[in-house]
C-alpha cells in the first residue's frame, strides 16, 4: 500500500486524527531529509487496527553517520506539541530511539537505524521513503508478532510512565486480563530490581 494511499484511509477515521496530522509532518519533514535513506510505518497503523490511543511506531533508516540527523529530522515536528513524558535510548552506534506521550494522549515510538545496526524489517510496514531499495534489502519474510512485548521494567525508573501508559490503553480498551499480567510482572521486577541494587 502505498502511504497516500495509508493516509486516505486513515483520514476517514475520526478516532486517530491526531495521530495522522503527527505522522504528515513527520513523513514529509523524512522525505526532505537527504539523510533518511528509508522510513516505514509500523505497528498497529501498518495492521490496520489503530484506535485513539494507538502510538505512531516509526522505523527510519539513515546513510552513514547520519543518525543523529535523522532524529533531529523527526523531533523538529513534534517539539511543537506539550510532551508529558519521554524516554530515549540507542540501538546501536549512530541508532538512536525515543518514545513520548503528548498531552493530548497520542503518542509515538520512533527508531532511527543506521547501517551497521541489524534489523530486520518484519511485515506488515507502510512504506513512506525507499532510497536506493534499502528497504528491500532490510525487509524480511517474517510477519510482525502479535504477542505482546513480555518483557517489562526494559528501561527502569526512566521507562516506567511509557508502560503505565501502555497498561492504561488495554484497560481503556477493556483488555483487563493483559493490563493485570502486565502488571503483576511489572511489579515483579520492579521488586526484583530493588533487591539486586541493595
Amino acid at each position: 500500500m502505498s502511504f497516500e494511499a495509508f493516509l486516505e484511509q486513515w483520514r476517514k477515521n475520526p478516532s486517530t486524527t491526531l495521530q495522522i496530522a503527527l505522522l504528515m509532518r513527520i513523513a514529509a519533514a523524512l522525505r526532505e531529509s537527504t539523510d533518511c535513506i528509508g522510513a516505514v510505518v509500523v505497528g498497529s497503523f501498518a495492521k490496520h487496527s489503530a484506535d485513539r490511543l494507538s502510538d505512531v511506531d516509526l522505523v527510519a533508516f539513515c546513510s552513514k553517520g547520519a543518525g543523529q540527523s535523522v532524529f533531529r529530522a523527526v523531533t523538529q515536528q513534534i517539539e511543537q506539541a506539550k510532551i508529558l513524558f519521554t524516554v530515549d535510548g540507542t540501538h546501536g552506534p549512530d541508532s538512536p530511539f525515543r518514545k513520548l506521550v503528548l498531552a493530548d494522549m497520542t503518542s509515538i515510538e520512533f527508531h532511527v537505524i543506521g547501517p551497521e545496526t541489524k534489523l530486520e524489517l518484519e511485515r506488515p510496514y507502510v512504506e513512506i521513503v525507499n532510497r536506493g531499495q534499502v528497504l528491500e534489502a532490510r525487509a524480511s519474510q517474517r510477519r510482525a508478532s502479535t504477542d505482546r512485548d513480555t518483557t517489562v521494567f526494559r528501561y527502569g525508573d526512566r521507562g516506567l510512565a511509557w508502560e503505565l501508559f501502555n497498561c492504561l490503553k488495554w484497560l481503556w480498551r477493556g483488555e483487563y486480563d493483559a493490563a493485570r499480567r502486565y502488571l503483576i510482572k511489572l511489579g515483579k521486577a520492579i521488586e526484583a530490581s530493588q533487591v539486586k541494587d541493595g
